[in-house]
């Protein structure tokens, strides 16, 4: 209940696409540097000291108005996000804007938020021919689970350091973090009846080249014929005789029937296993069943399933 009060006091306080501007650690030092200076001038009576800190005050105000325009009129969007396991790097795209056109340097982006730690802090320069231009931001994947984007800062110390300029934005969107694929638990194949498969036919590298059929979505890069494609433009499947194609069936079935993360994480194992081997594959859920499929396109979808799934200890 506390941290809900602290949180929407924040929210109200820190509002977004505002300009925050303070003194950084180089610049307290800097600020002391000229009390110091001040009071040795006063002491000693000394015109040319005074001469020496009034001149490095005024940069001092000077570099705080440049600090602060470096960061006047730029806003920023989100774009994308890319799924990723947990533990793993989940890269963001943002894009900068700026209303009036000119140059800005050193905008430096990074997540506020501790539980995604930022791995990527990027750095970016905008021109006066530069109304938009794309930015990436990596962070620690933190827990398996559909999450809001975090709130981001963009900030810069531009030009001398002595002052730190933010504005803080609270992107609308979702992160998916699957389940890390773990776990020792031993996944068969199973007999598979449907279409080609009963005829033995593989879509992969290995066996004898039987004929071409049209690319599906999500089928692996490997076996598209690319010379037939170079020729006619239009993509077309490898099928290769010989070997039974591999069909699993991944089971909902927790010990003692509570959900835990170690099995979604098992779950997520054997999703992996299903698609680096290029087999086609179905997964039960609590309340409903992935179809059969094959691929990435495939892994994704029950990938996210698992990230959906709540109530794991």
């Amino acid at each position: 209940m506390a941290a809900r009060l602290v949180s929407k006091i924040r929210r109200r306080m820190v509002r977004e696409n505002r300009i925050y501007i303070m003194p950084s650690g180089a610049g307290i030092v800097y600020l002391l540097s000229l009390v110091v200076l001040v009071l040795t001038a006063a002491t000693y009576n000394n015109n040319l000291i005074f001469i020496l800190t009034f001149f490095l005050a005024s940069l001092f105000f000077v570099a705080m108005l440049q600090t602060h325009f470096n960061l006047r009129s730029v806003k920023l969007d989100f774009m994308s996000v890319d799924d990723a396991f947990e533990g793993d790097r989940l890269s963001l795209l943002f894009r900068l804007h700026q209303r009036r056109r000119g140059y800005k340097y050193n905008l430096a982006l990074r997540c506020s938020s501790k539980r995604w730690a930022t791995l990527e802090s990027p750095r970016e320069s905008l021109t006066p021919r530069d109304s938009a231009k794309s930015i990436r931001m990596s962070v620690k994947a933190w827990k398996r689970g559909i999450h809001p984007v975090p709130t981001v800062i963009l900030e810069t110390y531009f030009p001398l350091g002595l002052f730190r300029a933010w504005k803080v934005f609270r992107p609308e969107g979702e992160m998916i973090v699957y389940p890390a694929p773990k776990g020792d638990g031993a996944l068969e194949p199973q007999a598979f009846e449907h279409g080609e498969e009963e005829l033995g036919l593989r879509a992969s590298p290995e066996g004898d080249f039987g004929e071409l059929k049209n690319y599906q979505p999500g089928e692996s890069y490997h076996q598209i014929a690319w010379k037939h494609y170079a020729r006619t433009g239009h993509l077309f499947s490898k099928i290769h005789w010989g070997e039974e194609h591999k069909f699993y069936h991944i089971p909902w079935a927790p010990p003692a029937g509570k959900v835990s993360e170690s099995y979604l994480q098992q779950m997520s194992q054997w999703v992996s296993q299903a698609v680096e081997e290029n087999a086609t594959f179905e997964m039960e859920l609590p309340m409903s069943k992935i179809s059969a499929g094959v691929g990435v396109d495939q892994g994704k979808q029950c990938w996210r399933a698992l990230a959906a799934i709540k109530g794991a200890a």
